[in-house]
């Protein structure tokens, strides 16, 4: 298929393999995702994940030149041009994130998240949901993954005791949840827990197993590989 671009035109080949070919080693059973602002995805086993893609000086610069231009004028529809292969970059550098993202959630056999309302958080937070296009990748995951499993949105994680299910009122500027269970663990960590549970169908008593997560080596280097790749991505690692 010949596809057209701001940027020139590009052939688009879709290739085809055998299933047999296609079935790869999942490096993990079971994983639970709680998307956040500041750290866009943190997942059950303590590995937290943070892209933002802002627009660039050179797009801010050509959008100053474009409103001094008259309209109609051969200059203006030189700027519009650039603009259009500038906003297409950009747009490109988000896919690629998304798509390392979504290829790192695919060695897992099962992904649980929760049906988080991002259109809401745009209104708070939209420049930064904005630039880190987390709506694009929300929206992907339910066609991607081998097996999703979607919490409904109303469902309470972020401040519910992973151990006990005991609801505590936290602002956000308390990042721990402490209960009176014993159970301490980083607030983002806490909630991707909660999801895994409640998308396992797991109460509290029944989830053994799954508390005090360790990343595995062979996650640990996945990680690194996919998605150590993209410069626009900071891994980290938390309890």
């Amino acid at each position: 298929m010949l596809v057209r671009k701001p940027s020139g035109y590009y052939l688009h080949v879709t290739c085809y393999i055998p299933r047999e070919d296609s079935v790869r080693k999942h490096i993990g059973e079971a994983v639970g995702i709680d998307f956040g602002v500041n750290k866009k995805l943190t997942l059950s086993n303590g590995l937290q994940i943070r892209f933002e893609l802002h627009e660039t000086k050179r797009l801010k610069r050509l959008q100053r030149d474009i409103s001094r231009c008259k309209n109609g004028s051969s200059n203006r529809e030189k700027l519009r041009a650039k603009l259009r292969k500038e906003y297409e970059k950009i747009n490109n550098r988000r896919k690629d994130v998304q798509n390392k993202v979504l290829a790192y959630l695919k060695q897992y056999k099962v992904v649980v998240y929760q049906d988080d309302f991002i259109k809401g958080w745009e209104a708070l937070f939209g420049r930064q949901i904005h630039a880190s296009g987390i709506g694009g990748l929300k929206s992907r995951l339910r066609n991607s993954l081998e097996t999703p499993i979607e919490v409904a949105r109303y469902e309470r994680t972020t401040q519910e005791c992973f151990q006990c299910g005991k609801v505590h009122r936290l602002s956000l500027s308390e990042r721990m949840m402490e209960c009176e269970c014993g159970w301490e663990s980083d607030r983002d960590v806490n909630a991707a827990l909660v999801i895994l549970r409640k998308g396992l169908g797991l109460e509290p008593k029944q989830a053994v197993g799954l508390d005090r997560p360790e990343l595995k080596p062979l996650e640990r280097e996945t990680a690194a590989r996919i998605l150590g790749s993209n410069p626009y991505i900071c891994v980290s690692f938390t309890q």
